[in-house]
């Protein structure tokens, strides 16, 4: 298109899926300016497995087959896309692991075919069994650990706070932080005596941290980190100890969200900004 590839990428950016979409199918360069950005997520789910049962369809797709096999579905999925192409160029920079229910989610952490993810910089993962990770956590997410900069836990298992920090602190490259609690209980309390888990560096931690659900374990974690934290931007939801937060942030923080909830006589939840 006559431009440095630089430029035309930062351009292409500013689209919209649909419209990158539509670029793709104008020319062979504009194809080759949208595939990147088009094919830039993944999603390991129901939908992804659904779709991976149609490419060999021997053993019909079902929900309780699911829970049961979905490294089998996830598989004939990820190798549809490694013919494609979508794996071996790197385009993949985000991705989503849905665990929930799995009877086996190690064996989807472990699939073959997800160690060719070694540019993914943004990792979301839904209700992570941490007791039964964390010890085969090489075998699961080596590939991302060196190009990681953005961790998402939405509804993680643990027996403790600090093996949720045992699990960040294996990511020495982190700037954003998202951590979701929609149900259960509380983080619980380390055990008496123990001590927490330390990173062999400082993670950078300068970017954006999003806290959500009962987080008080988590906060006092993140502000007694080695090395600090230097958020630029928080957005918090529910929990106390966010006066610590800030001040271990005084001097970064840049933009600050807090949600909280009115409860008014009637019962009615009203959030407020």
């Amino acid at each position: 298109m006559g431009l440095p590839r630089e430029l035309i990428d930062e351009i292409m950016r500013y689209n919209d899926f649909q419209t990158l979409k539509e670029c793709s199918l104008t020319s062979r360069a504009f194809y080759s300016a949208a595939r990147p950005l088009i094919h830039s997520r993944m999603t390991l789910g129901i939908r992804s497995a659904r779709r991976g049962s149609e490419v060999s369809p021997e053993i019909p797709f079902s929900t309780g087959a699911f829970w049961q096999q979905a490294d089998m579905f996830h598989a004939r999925y990820l190798s549809a896309a490694e013919e494609r192409g979508l794996l071996r160029y790197g385009y993949i920079r985000e991705v989503t692991l849905q665990l929930s229910q799995l009877a086996h989610p190690e064996n989807v952490l472990r699939l073959q075919q997800l160690r060719a993810f070694e540019t993914v910089r943004t990792l979301t993962i839904d209700r992570l069994e941490l007791p039964r990770i964390l010890p085969i956590f090489e075998s699961c997410f080596s590939q991302f650990v060196p190009t990681l900069r953005s961790l998402g836990l939405r509804d993680p298992r643990c027996e403790d706070i600090h093996q949720l920090m045992e699990f960040i602190c294996r990511f020495p490259h982190l700037d954003d932080l998202t951590f979701t609690e929609s149900y259960g209980p509380p983080l619980a309390d380390a055990p008496l005596g123990s001590k927490p888990p330390r990173p062999q560096r400082p993670i950078p931690f300068g970017g954006h941290l999003y806290l959500d659900g009962m987080v008080d374990n988590l906060i006092r974690c993140l502000v007694d980190f080695p090395g600090g934290i230097r958020f630029r931007s928080i957005e918090v939801r529910s929990g106390d100890g966010f006066g610590e937060l800030l001040m271990a942030c005084s001097s970064t923080l840049e933009v600050l969200t807090f949600h909280c909830i009115e409860i008014r006589e009637s019962g009615t939840r009203v959030p407020h900004i």
